[in-house]
């Protein structure tokens, strides 16, 4: 058994042994041996069915992942044991065919994989998927708590994640799984000057480190990736990750809102000369409460807030009020600016 570093070089693999090499399989069903540590339905997968109608029984010869199921056309079917980063074991099924039965053609070509972990997760990778729609057909996978529809698409990796040892209910994932890495790991946090912060009792702490050793993530470091609230007050944070073995870093996935500095999004210059005109009854735009007004009477020069009725100059560049509302005939020209 070989050990990788991330799914992808298992998916790439090219170590796999073949159970079927370019021999058809239409309507059969080919025994696969499992593995007795991945359960399904209550059951151990200790062997796989896997159909030439493009579908897997784990641990029966029952459909349970099907993939563009109809009749399919199964030429190739390799199979894979290993393990990644030492810890988590998994068995890698690869079939490789054509979609559509006796037309086998570059149109309808399919190739996907599913490994199965012993953390009891499901991905599932798409290589080649036919784009007309002649060609395809439903795909799901049926557990023991309902079935959970997904569109296989060329180059996409998905996953289904166990929620519990059973392997009785999952969860649908638009990416692969994610795992954590079995290392001593810690983070550190650097901003544009390259300062280094730690955090304790939720907030940040300025080291007085600058040179980045593994002692000092050793000492300093957090176990946890740090809040994104933590960030906002650095400029150009970057969260820095380390960990204790020569393994090749796992996957990183992070979700993060990006909040952009204060910008101008509208400015207009306005002329109410005439008599009739006596002031600006209300200005309001389709926006949250974010988006601020400000009014300039000398191009630009300084800018005003109009507060009960009366005009107040602006001390800050980022500053206004969330509409317009005042009567004064004393000014008669208006720029007015709009931003967020």
């Amino acid at each position: 058994m070989l050990d990788y570093g991330t799914i992808d070089e298992i998916l790439s693999s090219k170590d796999m042994t073949y159970i079927r090499n370019n021999s058809l399989n239409d309507d059969g069903t080919d025994t696969v041996a499992g593995v007795d540590w991945f359960q399904y339905k209550g059951r151990a997968a200790t062997n796989l069915y896997i159909s030439g109608n493009s579908w897997i029984g784990f641990g029966e010869n029952a459909e349970h992942l099907r993939i563009v199921r109809r009749d399919t056309d199964l030429m190739t079917l390799k199979r894979e044991e290993g393990t990644l980063w030492g810890v988590y074991r998994f068995l890698h099924i690869r079939w490789e065919g054509f979609s559509v039965h006796g037309n086998r053609i570059e149109a309808t070509k399919m190739n996907w994989d599913c490994i199965l972990f012993d953390t009891g997760d499901i991905c599932v990778s798409f290589e080649v998927i036919p784009t007309n729609s002649s060609y395809l057909a439903e795909s799901n996978l049926i557990t023991g708590s309902g079935t959970i529809p997904f569109t296989p698409l060329t180059g996409k990796v998905i996953s289904f994640k166990s929620h519990d040892e059973s392997g009785m209910a999952f969860v649908y994932q638009d990416h692969a799984p994610i795992f954590l890495d079995p290392y001593n790991r810690r983070y550190l946090i650097s901003d544009a000057k390259g300062e280094l912060y730690t955090v304790e009792d939720e907030a940040l702490v300025k080291l007085e480190e600058t040179e980045l050793t593994a002692e000092i993530f050793e000492t300093y470091g957090v176990q946890d990736i740090p809040a994104g609230a933590l960030l906002i007050m650095l400029q150009d944070p970057t969260i820095l990750y380390w960990h204790d073995s020569e393994n090749r870093f796992p996957p990183f996935r992070a979700t993060y809102t990006g909040v952009p500095i204060p910008q101008v999004i509208f400015s207009e210059n306005i002329d109410m000369s005439d008599s009739t005109i006596l002031g600006i009854e209300k200005v309001t735009a389709d926006c949250d409460d974010h988006v601020l007004f400000a009014v300039s009477f000398d191009d630009g020069k300084t800018w005003w807030s109009c507060i009960d009725s009366r005009w107040m100059k602006l001390s800050e560049e980022k500053s206004g009020m969330s509409n317009i509302k005042c009567q004064d005939p004393m000014y008669k020209k208006y720029y007015i600016k709009m931003y967020n």
